[in-house]
């Protein structure tokens, strides 16, 4: 049966009272005459308690975590829930019809960088502003991510480290059941996307998980994010349980990235998760005939988080001043 179609302006009262599984799909329609669908599944625990949402497909070519949700929700039973767990296995549905990578295809921005509140603006705009609506009343959320197709990305999770204490320890301990090396608490506010602090201001602890890299959903990287969610469930004592805690090292640094002015052919020499000197050599932009226009080096000691593996720089392309295509290394400049 196809899931109920909602505005979502009728959202708060077409949830059942009874404990069980639903599935809605939840629509507004944009000014442009556009259609927002975000699909969403909601369990309802036996018993009462906090509230969890899961979430993925923000970008729509970040695969790993979309077949994860989707197994979340075949998988969690109401009987075995303390609370409610919303998933929403797609946000950027449009995106992820037309393979789109990174930025929306109806107004070319980039949905994770925008702050709720703004529904009368770009397409965009209204899409984040209704996953607020949608999420707002959660306790605690997942947001998970991946590298796409023009992405290597090495696997680790941010935590907004912002507001309350209490706030601050609820997000850390989100991340804490995620089987990947690195956890990087995040103080400095411009490097916090705006929809993550407008969770927190909402009272939400709320960590995104990077894992998965060049568009490929691997089993490995499935289960990662999956076993994740499973792991935060059982930490606030939503599912029965001991919850994992594979070993993990914080990360401290300030984020850089090398982009270029120029557009050409990107070589790349390093790796994701690589550790660089200051001054290292990180690849070259040749033009098309293979004649080297640029070379780039490490400003500072840093870790490479992902570079971008997907030789077509275009630094001509810059939506809304975007540097998605003209960029080469995202680093973390390593503090002693």
């Amino acid at each position: 049966m196809e899931p109920r179609k909602v505005d979502i302006e009728q959202l708060a009262w077409s949830w059942s009272e009874e404990p069980g599984l639903e599935q809605l799909t939840v629509t507004r329609t944009h000014s442009s005459g556009e259609v927002i669908e975000i699909p969403v599944a909601r369990i309802k625990g036996t018993r009462p308690g906090p509230q969890m949402t899961v979430m993925s497909g923000m970008h729509a070519g970040e695969y790993s975590g979309i077949l994860a949700a989707q197994k979340l929700i075949n998988d969690v039973k109401p009987d075995e829930l303390t609370g409610t767990l919303f998933i929403i296995p797609v946000i950027s549905t449009k995106a992820f019809m037309e393979r789109n990578m990174q930025l929306n295809p109806i107004d070319q921005k980039e949905v994770h960088f925008i702050r709720p509140g703004n529904p009368d603006g770009t397409y965009s705009d209204m899409l984040i502003d209704t996953l607020f609506d949608i999420v707002k009343e959660s306790d605690y959320l997942i947001d998970s991510h991946a590298g796409e197709m023009a992405q290597s990305l090495m696997s680790w999770v941010p935590v907004p480290m912002r507001g309350a204490n209490e706030l601050s320890s609820r997000s850390l301990e989100l991340a804490r059941g995620f089987a990947v090396e690195y956890v990087e608490p995040r103080y400095d506010l411009p490097s916090i996307p705006p929809f993550c602090v407008a969770l927190l201001n909402a009272g939400i602890a709320n960590i995104w998980v990077e894992c998965g890299k060049n568009g490929v959903p691997t089993d490995e990287d499935i289960a990662i994010h999956f076993d994740g969610y499973i792991a935060a469930l059982q930490t606030m004592k939503m599912l029965s349980g001991d919850a994992a805690r594979p070993r993990q090292k914080l990360l401290k640094g300030t984020r850089s990235q090398i982009n270029s002015e120029q557009s050409g052919v990107w070589h790349p020499i390093v790796k994701e998760g690589d550790v660089v000197e200051a001054g290292q050599y990180l690849g070259k932009l040749t033009d098309y005939f293979g004649n080297t226009l640029e070379e780039f080096h490490a400003p500072n000691k840093a870790l490479v988080l992902y570079y971008w593996s997907n030789p077509a720089i275009n630094a001509e392309r810059r939506p809304h001043g975007y540097d998605w295509h003209n960029g080469l290394v995202s680093l973390l400049d390593l503090e002693d």
